[in-house]
């Protein structure tokens, strides 16, 4: 008997708060920070910072259309894949992804564009790609223990189930998770 949509993102919900369960709150947030920082420090103005974060942003979120494109290709196929070939699968797409990056980045470059406030237009941007490098790893994460022996059960449950359910469900709860993860971050702290 196929799961309903409700019944999958219940499911998805307790696993997804499984995987984060030992993710305290300040390693998050002092690994994000990290991130950001590091990429004020490359970029030798506020516009490259800017021009850092859009490219980031751009890999960010074309690096979960991939995931979500693995995940679909299992549940498609009924089958699970090794840990190492999912691995190879999402080496595969970021490839793909460096090689087309540059004509990414203009849809991204256009849609922030539109935010006149330049301080404003780079909080919206780190706001942006806080959430989204965070929700990717509990994707990955996800899909990875989807695969494991050790959960066959709870998966072949959830691969007789329409796929568009589990798809949509890890998208939107993987987004509600980083931000609850995220919930409180300090990211501005004055100019570069």
């Amino acid at each position: 008997m196929s799961l309903t949509k409700e019944e999958v993102t219940k499911i998805l919900s307790v696993i997804l708060q499984q995987l984060a369960s030992n993710w305290r709150k300040e390693k998050i947030h002092s690994d994000v920070m990290e991130i950001i920082m590091s990429m004020r420090i490359k970029a030798e103005n506020e516009q490259e910072y800017m021009d850092l974060l859009l490219t980031n942003i751009a890999f960010a979120v074309e690096s979960s259309r991939a995931l979500q494109q693995i995940m679909e290709l299992i549940l498609k196929q009924k089958t699970f894949p090794s840990a190492q070939a999912i691995e190879t699968m999402m080496k595969d797409a970021q490839t793909r992804i460096n090689k087309q990056l540059e004509n990414l980045v203009g849809t991204y470059r256009d849609h922030f564009a539109e935010i006149e406030d330049i301080k404003e237009r780079k909080r919206r941007l780190e706001l942006t790609y806080c959430p989204i490098i965070l929700a990717n790893r509990l994707k990955t994460d996800f899909i990875l223990g989807f695969v494991h022996e050790n959960n066959r059960k709870t998966s072949q449950e959830l691969l007789n189930t329409e796929p568009a359910y589990i798809l949509e469900s890890l998208h939107h709860l993987s987004g509600f998770h980083a931000s609850m993860l995220l919930e409180g971050i300090e990211l501005e702290y004055g100019e570069q």
